[in-house]
């Protein structure tokens, strides 16, 4: 009887025994598998698209957004672009580059560079105040007008009146930066110009 039971005791530890090598199996598994995983999604980042704050509502299409969205992300821009110290610059102008548009993130880049290296050259700090602010929903640019003010070791050495036409686009989910460039401040938007050329080959052909 003492035998049986030894030989019962024995087929229980080697039972066990096979529980635990199974189990340690099945966890370094796991371990391996989230190794691989977490290998896979090194250097992975997720980009945010939309300004940090909303505040108000908005809509999107396909290929467009509404007004307010478009409102919303130039004053965004604007900060990061014309709100600057040779401090904080450099991270302000890698989070721009973060919504430019493929075909536009070289210039965008050479030009956001070259900006940098005169700010820091001359110690300089802006602060831009928008005191007009247009939408043209149909083309998805923003004009905007306003006071950009440089101060040089907390001195204020000029304060011009400024314009600048912002161009977006929304394709596949994002909204992009096309452009960003100074235009003049009684016509941000270009549209008086834009009138001009078109008016221009009609009254060529009245001669």
């Amino acid at each position: 009887m003492k035998l049986d039971w030894l030989r019962a005791d024995i087929a229980s530890a080697r039972r066990a025994s096979a529980l635990l090598v199974l189990l340690l199996a099945c966890s370094m598994l796991a371990n391996v598998t989230l190794a691989a995983f977490a290998m896979h999604m090194a250097g992975r980042e997720r980009v945010v698209v939309v300004p940090p704050s909303i505040n108000k509502t908005f809509w999107v299409e396909s290929e467009r957004v509404s007004a307010e969205y478009l409102e919303q992300m130039a004053y965004f821009l604007l900060q990061l672009t014309l709100n600057v110290t040779p401090q904080s610059i450099d991270h302000q102008s890698r989070v721009l580059l973060q919504y430019a548009a493929p075909a536009s993130y070289g210039e965008l880049r050479s030009v956001l560079a070259t900006a940098a290296e005169r700010v820091k050259r001359d110690g300089a700090s802006t602060v831009f105040s928008a005191q007009d602010l247009a939408v043209d929903e149909r083309t998805q640019r923003v004009g905007v007008r306003g006071l950009l003010t440089t101060f040089i070791s907390d001195r204020r050495v000029s304060e011009v009146s400024k314009g600048y036409a912002i161009e977006l686009q929304y394709a596949g989910g994002r909204i992009f930066l096309k452009a960003f460039r100074e235009t003049s401040p009684n016509d941000p938007l270009e549209i008086q110009a834009q009138s001009q050329l078109r008016l221009a080959p009609a009254a060529g052909t009245g001669r």
